[in-house]
């Protein structure tokens, strides 16, 4: 008698099974890594003799529709950007930029935590509205951040409108840039918390409706205060010397 051997199909799911979980995992992406401005170091020394004498109130902040993305965005050239799928910021660029804004002129302004947010009853309000122009990620070379700011007191005894252009040299890496980003930030923050200082010294002598009303129309007596080493350009404008020219752009690999 002749035996026909027929092939077992029993174990032939689980192979396939097996064999496509195997590909799958060949072809996944790797895990993608997460990156914040946020910072628990503030960049210079608090000032705290004035925690209860104003709040600030930071608006939502403006950011162009090219880096307006979770992945983070890296300048080719003049003309080209590479999207990374794979390095994100872990909120919103405009809240990463907004939530460093907010801690680093809470110290530097004389107010800590949370509370500088709350809109106080009998203190003052200062607003601060950030639209950032350029946001700009050069890797091995530079970072570029160009944002108007304004500074009005909510009473409108006082505002003032900067612009910052700051430029910070970067090392390799993305976390790299990450960091050069946080330094700039952290810088136009600090120019910001002297902003709101000054229109809280100036009107800090005559709280008088009188006196409020009179400073409206009165000339602003405060400028854009300079970063040490930065040429002031105008009373509202200062730029960094180390302007994006003198880190000339490189290819991406």
């Amino acid at each position: 008698m002749i035996r026909i051997l027929r092939p077992s199909l029993r174990g032939l799911p689980r192979a396939v099974a097996v064999a496509g979980l195997v590909f799958v995992g060949a072809c996944a992406s790797p895990s993608a890594r997460f990156y914040t401005l946020a910072t628990d170091s503030p960049a210079m020394p608090a000032t705290s003799s004035a925690t209860s004498a104003w709040r600030i109130d930071v608006r939502p902040v403006k950011v162009p529709a090219a880096v307006a993305r979770s992945q983070l965005v890296v300048q080719v050239d003049a003309a080209q950007v590479k999207v990374l799928e794979d390095d994100r910021w872990a909120s919103s660029l405009a809240d990463e930029i907004r939530s460093a804004l907010i801690a680093v002129v809470s110290r530097q302004a004389g107010m800590a935590g949370p509370g500088a947010l709350v809109n106080g009853a009998d203190v003052p309000v200062y607003q601060i509205a950030a639209e950032v122009q350029r946001f700009e990620s050069w890797p091995r070379s530079h970072v570029l951040v160009d944002v108007v700011w304004n500074v009005r007191r909510s009473d409108g005894a006082g505002a003032l409108t900067c612009h910052s252009v700051l430029s910070e040299p970067v090392s390799n890496g993305y976390q790299a840039i990450v960091d050069g980003h946080r330094r700039a930030i952290a810088i136009i923050a600090a120019q910001i918390a002297e902003v709101v200082r000054g229109l809280a010294a100036s009107t800090a002598d005559s709280p008088s409706r009188q006196a409020v009303a009179s400073r409206k129309s009165a000339p602003n007596a405060l400028s854009c205060p300079p970063v040490p080493g930065v040429a002031q350009l105008t009373d509202a404008a200062f730029v960094s010397q180390r302007a994006a020219s003198k880190f000339p752009p490189r290819a991406v690999d």
